[in-house]
Formats: structure tokens, sequence, C-alpha cells
């Protein structure tokens, strides 16, 4: 797992934190994403601008909007998103404080949106909403590196899990998975139960988690992927026992 940032050893707050948790050996840190030279220029014009011609409409336009980002406020240059063996610490993206949340009792959210404008794909948006008792943090494209970072904190949640769902699974247990719910009995959405041996497919596309009857290319059940806590856990828990 690549890192943005040379592994130097992190803060002593951040080691201090990691330790509590015992989240393990650091694998990875990203650093908060900067505009290019072009976008940063025409803001600094924009500014100037505003401030020659209209002095109140600037300074909204620098605390509201600029002073958020990394290149106006050293604060938020400073912040970090790492990536450890046993779980996550990141800086919250608006205001203050840093949240740790273990990858084995995680409930990780995700969703991807990319616009398109007259045809010309943009890029993709990452949001990563991670869950524990008493914890809470979302991760954005404020990080650099989102293709990297957004599908490590899915197979680490895999790791971390995927034997302890399987074992519950076994021992009869019903797992939660937001809108879906799987058993030894099929997988039930919305109180709907589709028996193991008539689930044909799980497919995951334009945002949304679909599963199909076997035999049958339209959809039986659908739901935002954003939806569907620890979508890599649920994926593969359905692959591994369609038409068992």
């Amino acid at each position: 797992m690549p890192a943005t940032v040379p592994l130097a050893p992190p803060s002593p707050a951040v080691a201090e934190l990691a330790a509590q948790h015992e989240l393990g050996a650091l694998l990875a840190t990203f650093k908060p994403q900067r505009f290019g030279w072009f976008v940063k220029s025409s803001l600094y014009v924009t500014l100037a601008v505003l401030l020659f011609m209209f002095v109140v409409p600037a300074v909204i336009f620098y605390y509201v909007a600029l002073r958020r980002t990394p290149d106006f406020n050293p604060r938020q240059a400073a912040k970090r998103l790492h990536l450890f063996e046993h779980g996550v610490i990141a800086d919250q993206e608006t205001g203050v404080g840093t949240v740790a949340v273990r990858w084995d009792r995680i409930r990780l959210y995700e969703e991807q949106v990319q616009k398109i404008i007259n045809g010309i794909p943009g890029p993709i948006q990452y949001t990563c909403v991670a869950t524990s008792p008493g914890a809470s943090v979302t991760v954005t494209n404020f990080y650099e590196n989102p293709r990297t970072w957004a599908p490590a904190m899915q197979r680490a949640v895999l790791r971390a899990q995927g034997a302890t769902a399987q074992q519950a699974f076994l021992a009869g247990e019903v797992l939660d998975f937001g809108e879906f719910d799987l058993s030894t009995a099929g997988v039930a959405h919305r109180k709907q139960l589709l028996p193991w041996t008539q689930v044909g497919q799980v497919k995951l596309g334009g945002g949304a988690v679909a599963v199909t009857k076997a035999g049958e290319s339209a959809f039986w059940a659908r739901s935002m992927a954003k939806s569907v806590p620890n979508l890599q856990v649920f994926l593969t828990m359905v692959d591994k026992h369609r038409n068992s």
C-alpha cells in the first residue's frame, strides 16, 4: 500500500492513540489534496479583485471558502489520514479532532460519485464514513489518492471481519448489512427472503448493489451501495454462499 508521504514516525499524539487502540504498524499516510498552481493563482486573483472592489464579499470568500482548504490554512494542511495494520486514524476534515477506529469494529460506508459534464466524465468523488461505538469520521477527496485509500480501507475491513462474519453466519446468526440481511436461510431485503439456492449474482454498478435470481437478468433486490455497510464483506459472503 503506497504512502503519499514518507513513512516517518507519526506524531506523539497519533502514536499514543494508535497504541491505545492497539492498531499495530503504520502502513500509509495521506496528506490533504492541494490545488494546482493555475487554480491557486486564479483564487488569489479572485480574492485580490474582490478586495479591491467589494471588501465584505472578499472577507466572506476568504473565511467561508479559502480558509477551509489546506492551501490557505496551515491547520488544514497539517491534517493527515493514517492507515494502520488494525485500524485507521483520521483528522476530521472540518473543525478539529482526531478519530481512531479499529478495522474489526468498524461499519464502513462508501459512496462514489462521478459527474459527467458535456459528455466528459469528471473526477470520482469518494466518501467513506467509518463508524464504531463512540466514534465516527468521514473521509473524502480532501485527502490525496482516494483511489488508493478507499479500496485499501474496504480490503482491511474484509480481512479483519470476513472470518468472524463467516463464523457468525454458520452459527445461525443474522448478519446486518443495512437493507440486506444474510442468514443460512438466504438473502433478505425489506422482509423479502431469497433462498440461497435461488440467488443468482450480486452486481455492483451505477452506485448500487443488485441481487438477481438464478436464471434471471432483472434484479430481485437493489440498494444504494452507500447504504450497505462493510460492502466487501457483504459481496464476498453472497458470492461464497449463492446457489448453495
